[in-house]
């Protein structure tokens, strides 16, 4: 009886610290804290998915996404006046997205099926482009399309003054 009680005591013991052992491991495989600060306060409005390009519903559908380790694209067009030779021109294209993946630039004067502008992301990702949409002629809002990634932005409206 002595020997079954010792034997049980054992395995009891090895679980237990197979468990503890594992406990960091398990944990190490969780979201990330960044990503999901990054969602509050409006942040889930330019953010999306990096697997599927889905935008998120709301501030706690990104959270979620990042608390489960989920990895997320930004992609948004900055209404602010560029310092380009345009005086009045505006939109700063911004994002990171999948490395090289094509974007398309549409402007509500050229339609829905032109671009205005479209180029790639550089290696890792990044996007950093002066879009200089005009300023008045009827111009009212932009959005762009990550055609790799399939995420559409919303439309976004010129600047204040423009």
């Amino acid at each position: 009886m002595r020997r079954v009680r010792g034997v049980l005591v054992a395995v009891a013991l090895a679980l237990a610290l197979s468990a503890v052992a594992a406990g960091p491991a398990v944990a190490a495989k969780g979201g990330s804290s960044d990503n999901a600060h990054a969602c509050q306060q409006g942040g889930h409005q330019n953010r999306f998915e990096a697997e599927t390009g889905r935008p998120f519903k709301n501030a706690g559908d990104c959270v979620s996404h990042a608390a489960r380790g989920g990895a997320d694209a930004t992609l948004f067009i900055d209404p602010v006046f560029t310092d380009d030779s345009c005086a009045d021109c505006w939109g700063v294209l911004e994002g990171f997205v999948s490395p090289n993946a094509q974007w398309e630039v549409f402007f509500s004067l050229t339609g829905t099926t032109t671009p205005f502008a479209s180029g790639r992301a550089d290696n890792s990702g990044t996007i950093i482009v002066n879009l200089d949409l005009p300023c008045g002629n009827g111009s009212t809002t932009a959005y762009v399309v990550d055609v790799a990634d399939g995420i559409t932005t919303q439309p976004v409206g010129p600047p204040n003054g423009c």
